[in-house]
């Protein structure tokens, strides 16, 4: 199969993504069967720095399953219950009832680590526009402690709705419950022991000529700038500050779904990859998308019953994948026991992944279809 040609033709599709309406550079990596069987990089991270294996991705959103496997494995190693509740560990969370709400402590008090993994809190997206000021450099904590004071804005497992702040929650749980901050437990416990030395938070300045740089950021040019400023990296927010390479990201994908000796256990896996959202209906409020039901796993998205979905059309229900809006996107289907990390380096506000053609959706249909023994 390394040498497939319509599979090496399927994955020439980066190339023309190099374009205006797309991204100056793009990678993709395809395992099978927790082999390497093919990748591609085309264009430039930086000017006049090719994409290449070593190449770093901001990961966004994508930093998300790597936040829930660190909580997963204080499950695994039996510091925490999933459906225990977030305020016996952070009693702030409850208490701390923004604006003085009382009505909502009750409904707080309730909330479970199951629901934060699986955005059913009822905790909103993201902070509204203007609460803090990104040129003051507010530091994580702030950030976070304004994130998880927001008001409820349903029920606590009526609804999903995708959310910053429940995995904001997540990442102070993770810290209190370790002592440690989050992504040096994550090294340790979870990515040394893999070996995926390219999933890096906080990456140093000697890795700067190695990140790819995102188009189109916010506060591009500022010292605040979203993926590219010191200060934005060395935050390494727990709902999408972290970067990594489209290798490492696809086999720790895959990991998930082959019985290897993955740092956490085969039924912690099995279900963070499961749909645990209890047939409710919800989606995105930022790209004003609802689904139903929302199928949602721990961590991953699980494809399910969506349809005009991300990974195309041939891709099984059983389909689990995350994206960022820094451009990457990595799914994987137990089904076929096929992994796909597909990266590019511009942001995707300007829908450019769907828009005017739906580039990830067309790519992922085109790589099943090559890797067909019928065809």
């Amino acid at each position: 199969m390394r040498g497939s040609t319509r599979l090496d033709n399927a994955m020439r599709a980066i190339d023309s993504w190099i374009e205006p309406e797309g991204v100056t550079g793009a990678a993709i990596v395809v395992r099978h069967r927790g082999e390497l069987i093919a990748e591609r990089y085309a264009g430039n991270g930086q000017p006049d720095l090719p994409v290449t294996e070593r190449t770093l991705f901001a990961l966004a959103s994508v930093t998300k399953p790597v936040t829930a496997s660190a909580v997963m494995a204080l499950v695994d190693d039996g510091l925490l219950a999933i459906d225990e509740p977030v305020a016996r560990f952070l009693p702030e969370f409850a208490t701390d009832a923004p604006d003085g709400d009382s009505r909502w402590e009750a409904s707080r008090r309730s909330i479970t680590v199951r629901q934060a993994l699986c955005h059913t809190t009822g905790l909103p997206e993201d902070l509204p526009q203007g609460t803090l000021r990104a040129r003051d450099l507010p530091s994580l904590d702030t950030i976070t402690d304004h994130l998880i004071r927001l008001p409820l804005a349903f029920e606590p497992g009526t609804e999903l709705r995708y959310s910053n702040a429940g995995y904001a929650l997540l990442g102070r749980l993770a810290q209190r419950i370790t002592g440690r901050d989050i992504w040096d437990y994550s090294r340790s416990r979870i990515l040394e022991p893999m070996g995926l030395s390219d999933i890096v938070a906080r990456p140093p300045a000697s890795d700067d000529d190695r990140i790819a740089h995102v188009a189109e950021a916010g506060g591009a040019g500022t010292e605040h700038e979203s993926y590219q400023s010191r200060y934005w990296r060395e935050m390494a927010i727990a709902w999408g500050g972290i970067f990594g390479s489209a290798r490492d990201i696809a086999l720790f994908a895959e990991s998930f779904m082959l019985p290897t000796n993955a740092p956490l256990s085969r039924p912690t896996r099995a279900m963070m990859i499961t749909d645990q959202a209890a047939g409710v209906s919800g989606g995105l409020t930022s790209l004003n998308l609802t689904w139903h039901p929302a199928h949602w796993g721990l961590g991953w998205e699980v494809k399910g019953s969506k349809r005009r979905h991300w990974t195309g059309e041939l891709t099984s229900p059983a389909t689990y994948c995350h994206w960022g809006a820094a451009g990457t996107f990595v799914w994987a289907d137990p089904t076929q026991e096929l992994t796909v990390a597909m990266f590019g380096n511009r942001s995707t506000y300007n829908l450019w992944p769907f828009t005017p053609i739906a580039r990830w959706a067309r790519l992922s249909n085109a790589i099943i279809a090559a890797m067909d023994p019928g065809s």
